[in-house]
């Protein structure tokens, strides 16, 4: 409940959180740079604009006043307004003051802490890429919010020398081309932006005024601005952001009402089925003069009270999981810091009103008989529990549902984790590549003289990350949009990554360039089958001479079509990643060494290198959260619906005990009673099996029909989950059962 809470009240804390829109279309926030100060410019209802960069890496050198030696930090580059238009509140500094210059610097808190230990941060210097920076400010750690926290807060301008080697200090110069950066917009107040900048309105300004292909008529990529308060919940591709769905929020809420629901009503069974013992406590109090109403709100109380100490056995329960939770569900919520008065007043009415409803029908079932009822003893064959029946099968039904939803995403995350992805992802280690082009074949030679290592690549980025890695996009002579991913890198690039050609052309162009198209990308351009150049571009820069096809490879997770991808290799390409593939026994010895050659060329900071089956794996972990939740969840079910039935079960064999005894004076067999028995109650499981296999079959297909690429709803799924329930249905009965089965029936029938 508090996670929930937490996640539908990102982002609410910033002042003009009702005036700041992100620029958005079909599912992506990455545009040009130029494109904020250019809406700026032509609108003046916007009355500020930031930029973001993604966080990147950077080595962050120790001089005077750090407490550490080198270290990195994740640095996210903004316009200087990021500030103004956001209410990240600052320890050391102001918002004011931050960002004015290239030559300034904003800290997070934690990483100044690291820094700079107690002392104040603002007015150090520190160095970055042989440039200094001077601390101007230091922004609390950021929290609750859509934004990925950061470490270092730098200029965008900055983003072409500190990402890319460029000396050009012009931003837009070098990377107007990159569709690579989020624009968020700042309303002015008393105007509505959204309504002046709608989908028509951006689509002719990008068209007629920024000459954006992107977005040419025809185009579905119909951009639009979305509010604040819809960016995390909304997720797209974007930059130094995080994100969260209404779904995974829905699910949550709703299977926790359902094991809340399944609390109460086994409380209510339990209590129904202790009504045996608890009637000649009634009556006695009757017969000693207690009315009706007195006893029946006895009996609403104690159930309030049991409610209230399992509200503070439940905050302790959680207190102590909660390290778990946190890792799991990666969010930094405290129960302790959550006690608010609000929370309190929340939980309290929660426990009175769960209290009252968990104790009205015991309290109904214990007061509405008469005391001589007990006394002939009578009142227990008068209580048949037809709707305890009912609710106990609904319990099951509700536990099938959860174990068929946990088989299913489990089959589906392994299907995602380990199919052909079209390259080889094992064995290859990922880094990212500080080195200039003059030092590049040295590093290339040093990195192969290490045991284990078979080859290198330098390259723009690594397939399987999730990432938009290169843009070809164009139209061609007849105003067909062809919309290509691409990837850049050295003619080592292919080997690296275990991509074998189906076709090749024997073909170069200019400088040795190698252009390669996959399956998708050769249909998608429509060539023919001995194609060896392409020339229907209308601009002359995606004119190409081909040099052969690959086979169709994923670029994004399974939930995105497999696009069509160009790649693009030239002898000598500085990249900004270097590609490692090793020997499967020596993978995290070559690691080492590696990490000691950024060393010897005092990189050290620079290095990150990870293996790029870590990336693959990492694209999944919203859907291994989940699955981990609906596990838990579905354990949980498990006990409860094992308590309520075995609930049913002690009063049911109570409840019958005495015609038990009369078929086994009558000569029946241990085994026939026992049959007989377990029957009644295996029936229940059975009718919750026929109901949870529409349920189960309904929410999965709906769920796998996110992913491009899924499993099939197999039969085995549904048999699995009612396998699963009718064998813990069948271990709970069971010795209920045989504990009436083989009882004296001299006993019963005395009773």
């Amino acid at each position: 409940g508090l996670y929930v809470q937490q996640e539908l009240a990102v982002d609410d804390f910033h002042t003009n959180k009702d005036r700041i829109f992100r620029l958005e279309y079909e599912g992506s926030t990455l545009l040009p740079p130029a494109l904020g100060g250019a809406l700026e410019a032509r609108y003046p209802e916007i009355e500020a604009m930031t930029r973001v960069y993604r966080l990147w890496e950077l080595g962050v050198e120790p001089i005077a006043g750090f407490t550490i030696g080198k270290t990195t930090g994740r640095g996210m580059f903004v316009d200087s307004s990021f500030f103004r238009i956001f209410s990240f509140p600052f320890v050391e500094g102001t918002p004011e003051a931050a960002l004015r210059t290239q030559g300034d610097i904003v800290l997070s808190r934690r990483f100044a802490r690291k820094l700079f230990g107690e002392q104040a941060a603002v007015g150090q210097t520190l160095r970055i890429k042989d440039r200094e920076f001077m601390v101007c400010g230091v922004v609390d750690d950021f929290k609750r919010t859509h934004f990925e926290s950061p470490d270092l807060l730098l200029s965008i301008d900055l983003v072409p020398p500190l990402c890319f080697g460029f000396d050009e200090p012009d931003l837009m110069s070098v990377m107007n081309g990159c569709y690579d950066f989020s624009t968020y917009v700042l309303g002015r107040e008393h105007t509505d932006l959204a309504a002046r900048l709608d989908t028509a309105e951006l689509n002719r300004a990008f068209l007629d005024v920024f000459q954006l292909a992107l977005f040419q008529t025809g185009n579905k990529r119909s951009p639009r601005l979305c509010p604040l308060k819809e960016i995390y919940l909304n997720p797209v591709v974007g930059r130094a952001s995080r994100s969260n769905t209404w779904t995974y929020l829905l699910v949550l809420q709703v299977v926790a009402g359902a094991i809340l629901f399944f609390a109460v009503i086994n409380y209510i069974n339990l209590s129904v089925a202790q009504s045996g013992f608890r009637a000649k406590e009634a009556a006695t109090r009757r017969l000693l003069g207690g009315s009706r109403g007195s006893l029946f709100g006895g009996f609403v109380l104690e159930s309030i009270i049991i409610c209230f100490a399992s509200l503070v056995l439940g905050l302790l329960a959680a207190a102590t999981v909660e390290p778990w939770f946190r890792e799991m569900m990666q969010t930094d919520i405290s129960i302790r810091e959550s006690l608010t008065a609000g929370n309190i007043a929340l939980a309290l009415g929660g426990v009175l009103v769960i209290g009252i409803v968990s104790g009205l029908v015991p309290a109904y079932v214990l007061t509405r008989f008469k005391p001589i009822d007990v006394v002939r003893g009578t009142f227990r064959r008068q209580t048949k529990m037809v709707y305890s029946k009912i609710l106990i099968a609904f319990q099951y039904c509700i536990t099938i549902v959860l174990i068929g939803c946990t088989i299913t995403i489990g089959r589906q995350i392994d299907f995602m984790c380990h199919s052909d992805l079209g390259f080889e992802s094992e064995q290859v280690i990922v880094c990212t590549n500080p080195f200039n082009g003059s030092q590049q074949e040295g590093i290339r030679n040093e990195l192969m003289s290490i045991p284990g290592v078979m080859a290198v690549s330098f390259a723009s980025a690594a397939p399987g990350v999730g990432t938009h890695n290169g843009y070809y996009g164009h139209f061609d002579t007849e105003g067909k949009l062809h919309d290509l991913r691409g990837f850049d890198g050295d003619t080592a690039f292919l080997t690296v990554l275990g991509i074998r050609p189906t076709q090749e052309t024997g073909r170069r162009g200019p400088n040795g360039r190698q252009v390669w198209l996959t399956d998708a990308a050769w249909r998608d351009l429509e060539l023919a089958d001995d194609a060896i150049e392409y020339t229907r571009a209308e601009n002359e820069r995606h004119r190409f001479v081909i040099t052969g096809r690959l086979r169709d490879f994923h670029i994004d997770d399974f939930s995105e079509q497999i696009d069509p991808v160009l790649v693009s290799l030239e002898p000598g390409y500085v990249g900004r990643k270097i590609l490692i593939r090793v020997t499967g026994g020596q993978n995290f010895a070559a690691m080492d060494r590696i990490a000691e050659v950024y060393g010897l060329h005092g990189k050290e900071s620079d290095f990150d290198g990870h293996f790029l089956q870590q990336d693959i794996d990492n694209q999944y972990r919203t859907q291994k959260r989940m699955a981990q939740i609906i596990t838990s969840f579905a354990l949980l079910a498990i006990l409860i619906s094992a308590l309520g039935m075995l609930a049913m079960s002690t009063y049911f064999m109570r409840q019958r005990a005495q015609e038990v005894a009369v078929r086994k004076v009558f000569g029946a067999m241990n085994r026939e009673v026992l049959g007989q028995l377990m029957a009644s109650f295996l029936r229940l499981v059975l009718v919750a099996f026929v109901v949870a296999v529409p349920a189960i079959w309904y929410f999965m297909r709906e769920w796998l029909a996110g992913y491009a690429y899924r499993i099939s709803l197999s039969w085995t799924i549904f048999a699995l989950a009612g396998l699963a329930a009718f064998v813990i249905a069948f271990l709970t009965v069971l010795w209920q059962a045989l504990k009436a089965t083989l009882a004296n029936p001299i006993h019963a029938i005395h009773e």
